[in-house]
C-alpha cells in the first residue's frame, strides 16, 4: 500500500521539483541580466521587474521577453554576435519590444555605430516618450557625435523679426576646401522667381500705400501705369514668371505667386532654414544641419537640392539607408544631380552592392567624359574593380 501511495505521489513530486528548478533558472538568469554591459558610458538596459512581475510577463509575451533575457545574458559574456541574433529573432516576434530595441541600440553604440544607436533610441522615445534610459542614452550618444563648435556666433540661431518688405536673401555661403555644391536644382530657381516676384510685390506695396496716402479719395484705384506716371515707380515690375499684379485686401497679389505676404512667408522660411543647415553642415556641426534639411524638406517637398542635403549630412552621420533614401528623392526631382549619383554609386558600394555602384558610375563615366565628375566616377569603377574594399577607396577621416 505504501509502495502504491509512493508511486502515485512521484509525478506531482517530479512536478514540483521541475517548477523549483525552472523558477530557480529564471531567477539566476534574471539576476545575472540586470548587470550592466562593461562598455564605454553604454550601460545595457536594465529592469526593473520583480522575478514575479517577469513571470507575469512570460505569461503574455513569453517569446518576445525570453529572447531579450538572452540576449542581456550573451550581452553581459561580450558575445556580441549572439546577441543581436536574440534580438534579431525578439524583435521579428514583436517590432515594438522597447526593451529589446534599447539593448540593440546599446550595442550599437559600443560598436561605435552611434548614428545607427541615434535612430533607434528616437524610435524607442517615439513609441515610449518616457523611456528614461532611451532619453539619457539618447543624449550621451548625440553629446559624441557633436562636435564642439568652432564658430558660435554663427551657428547660434536668432529668431530675429525679418523688417516689412524686406525679407532675407540667401547668404553667400563661403565652402569648406572639401565642399563644392553649386544650387542648381529645379525647385530652388522656382524659389529664387518666387523671391524676385516677392520684391516686386513689395515696391508696388510701398507705391500704392504712398499713392493712397497722398490721394484719399482715389484709394480704390490700382494702376501700375499711374504708379509709374506719379514717380512713385521707376519701372512697371515684371514678373519673372509672367504673373499679373493685382491689388486685394490692402496687398498686392501675384495670378502666379499669390499674395506678398504668403509669398514672404515661403522664401523668408526656405532660405532661413536652408542655410541654418548649410552653416551647420560646414562647420560639421551634423546634428544641427540633418535638423534643419529634414525640416526643409517637409515644408519644400520638392526641392531637390535640399534631399541632397540631407543625405550628405546623413551620410556624414553614418546613417546609409536613409542616405540612400534622400537621395533617391533627390534624384526623383533632379535626374540629372551628379553630385547625388555619385554619392548613391557610394553608398551601394558600402552595402556591398558593387554591381549597382558600377552602373551609375559607368554612366556618369560615358555622359561626362573629361569633366571632374566623369573622371572621378571612372576613378572609382577602376578601384572598384581591382577588388580594393570601400574603406581603401574611402578612407575614413
Amino acid at each position: 500500500m505504501t509502495k502504491n501511495n509512493a508511486s502515485v505521489q512521484r509525478p506531482a513530486d517530479i512536478s514540483i521539483i521541475r517548477a523549483e528548478k525552472i523558477l530557480l533558472i529564471i531567477t539566476v538568469l534574471f539576476i545575472m541580466t540586470f548587470q550592466a554591459v562593461n562598455a564605454q558610458e553604454f550601460e545595457t538596459p536594465g529592469s526593473e521587474f520583480s522575478v514575479r512581475d517577469l513571470l507575469e510577463i512570460q505569461k503574455r509575451t513569453p517569446k518576445s521577453d525570453t529572447y531579450y533575457l538572452m540576449a542581456l545574458s550573451e550581452a553581459r559574456k561580450n558575445n556580441i554576435e549572439a546577441a543581436e541574433k536574440a534580438i534579431k529573432t525578439g524583435l521579428q516576434i514583436n517590432p515594438r519590444n522597447t526593451r529589446l530595441m534599447n539593448l540593440k541600440a546599446a550595442l550599437l553604440a559600443r560598436q561605435g555605430r552611434l548614428a545607427e544607436a541615434r535612430s533607434l533610441f528616437i524610435t524607442v522615445l517615439q513609441l515610449d516618450p518616457e523611456d528614461r534610459y532611451a532619453r539619457t542614452s539618447l543624449a550621451s550618444v548625440e553629446r559624441i557625435l557633436q562636435p564642439e563648435r568652432r564658430a558660435l556666433p554663427v551657428l547660434t540661431r536668432q529668431n530675429t523679426p525679418t523688417k516689412e518688405n524686406a525679407p532675407q536673401a540667401p547668404v553667400t555661403l563661403k565652402p569648406a576646401p572639401t565642399e563644392k555644391k553649386v544650387l542648381e536644382a529645379s525647385y530652388f530657381a522656382e524659389i529664387k522667381d518666387k523671391q524676385d516676384c516677392y520684391h516686386s510685390m513689395s515696391s508696388i506695396k510701398r507705391a500704392q500705400t504712398a499713392f493712397v496716402k497722398a490721394n484719399p479719395a482715389r484709394k480704390d484705384e490700382f494702376s501700375l501705369t499711374t504708379l509709374v506716371s506719379e514717380k512713385l515707380l521707376t519701372a512697371v515690375p515684371v514678373c519673372p514668371n509672367g504673373g499679373s499684379y493685382s491689388w486685394k485686401t490692402d496687398d498686392v497679389a501675384c495670378s502666379t505667386h499669390g499674395t506678398s505676404a504668403e509669398a514672404g512667408a515661403e522664401v523668408s522660411n526656405v532660405f532661413n532654414e536652408f542655410n541654418n543647415g548649410m552653416r551647420s553642415k560646414l562647420s560639421r556641426n551634423y546634428l544641427d544641419a540633418l535638423k534643419s534639411f529634414e525640416q526643409v524638406v517637409i515644408l519644400y517637398p520638392r526641392w531637390a537640392e535640399a534631399h541632397f542635403q540631407l543625405a550628405d549630412t546623413l551620410f556624414r552621420l553614418g546613417e546609409t539607408d536613409p542616405a540612400i533614401n534622400a537621395l533617391r528623392n533627390c534624384l526623383k526631382y533632379d535626374s540629372d544631380n551628379l553630385d547625388a549619383q555619385l554619392l548613391l554609386a557610394n553608398l551601394y558600394f558600402k552595402k556591398g552592392q558593387k554591381d549597382a555602384a558600377l552602373k551609375i558610375l559607368d554612366s556618369v563615366t560615358e555622359k561626362h567624359r573629361g569633366t571632374v565628375y566623369g573622371l572621378a566616377a571612372r576613378s572609382v569603377a577602376t578601384s572598384i574593380r581591382s577588388g580594393r574594399n570601400y574603406y581603401q577607396i574611402f578612407p575614413p577621416n
